[in-house]
């Protein structure tokens, strides 16, 4: 019965895509899964606070962290945090830890106790920083995001894209993602895409269906660290031939690289506005290698 179940959900694909039609658990299994807890065993996705108890540390002074796309909240006090299976440089740990409540998650799982204070660490094994200012809202669900390969539908257009919901074994197919919700002013909206499907970005998103697409609709990303996560080439710069400048393209790994050499003009100076914790990051592009500019996040820069 459950493998004829799962038929009619692949040949539903041609109908349009919900989470139910693609769901590889029952109800059930799902809600026992997120009523789930942290774990000493378990590597969890979580989010933190700082605790602003006053009293004498390590019992106070920590940090309060709970994991995510659970139905019940529950917070675990932790002393702080272990790094040390990460890999990740001081500078990197930093940069996570500085992001404001609700920018950042960690994986790991609940470190051992400790004798004295009877407190523990969390021991984190991935970090992931989201986009400054930008709040999701409570209806929107823990998602990460891989390419959906052999996907067989019945009307266009196919869905290329699976979604998994953390903490569950949820899997919703979808066409493709939106990242106007998590965007301020002027942010690179390739580069933001590009990093959730094809970089383990995590994204806090509800799915919208119109007209048989699904859009995973991002109201938050969270940047797998470190970002970059990777160097930019190094690549010759051509010469241009009097009368000519050259013109520049910023790829979805925010590189620039040389694309032509156009004819030089008179270019408009602009001044891009970015919001709080944001930096603009302008190069001269286009067909008329005039200045073109957008704003990443100040930590990505530093």
């Amino acid at each position: 019965m459950r493998s004829f179940l799962l038929s009619l959900a692949v040949i539903s694909v041609g109908c349009g895509v919900s989470e139910v039609e693609v769901d590889d658990t029952s109800a059930a299994d799902a809600t026992a899964e997120e009523t789930g807890e942290l774990s000493t065993r378990t590597n969890s996705y979580v989010v933190f606070r700082h605790d602003t108890r006053r009293c004498i540390s390590p019992l106070c002074g920590g940090y309060w962290v709970s994991d995510v796309n659970r139905k019940v909240l529950r917070e675990e006090y932790v002393s702080g945090f272990d790094f040390s299976g990460s890999g990740l440089t001081e500078e990197t740990q930093a940069k996570a830890l500085e992001g404001a409540e609700g920018e950042v998650i960690l994986r790991g799982k609940l470190g051992p106790t400790e004798s004295r204070f009877n407190t523990r660490t969390f021991l984190v094994l991935e970090a992931f920083r989201g986009m400054p200012g930008v709040r999701a809202a409570a209806t929107d669900s823990f998602y990460r995001v891989e390419r959906a390969d052999n996907i067989r539908c019945i009307v266009a257009p196919c869905p290329s894209l699976r979604a998994i919901k953390l903490h569950t074994t949820q899997q919703t197919l979808f066409h493709q993602v939106s990242v106007a919700r998590a965007s301020k002013t002027n942010v690179d909206a390739r580069w933001m895409t590009s990093r959730i499907t094809d970089r383990d970005a995590l994204v806090a998103a509800a799915f919208v269906t119109r007209n048989r697409s699904t859009t995973l609709d991002a109201a938050q990303v969270f940047m797998r660290l470190p970002e970059p996560s990777q160097s930019c080439p190094r690549i010759a710069l051509p010469s241009c031939a009097a009368g000519f400048t050259l013109s520049w393209v910023r790829n979805e790994n925010r590189c620039l690289l040389p694309a032509a050499c156009v004819r030089t003009v008179t270019c408009p100076q602009i001044r891009p506005y970015c919001d709080a914790d944001y930096t603009a990051m302008s190069w001269n592009g286009g067909t008329n290698a005039c200045p073109r500019a957008v704003c990443d996040p100040s930590w990505v820069m530093q």
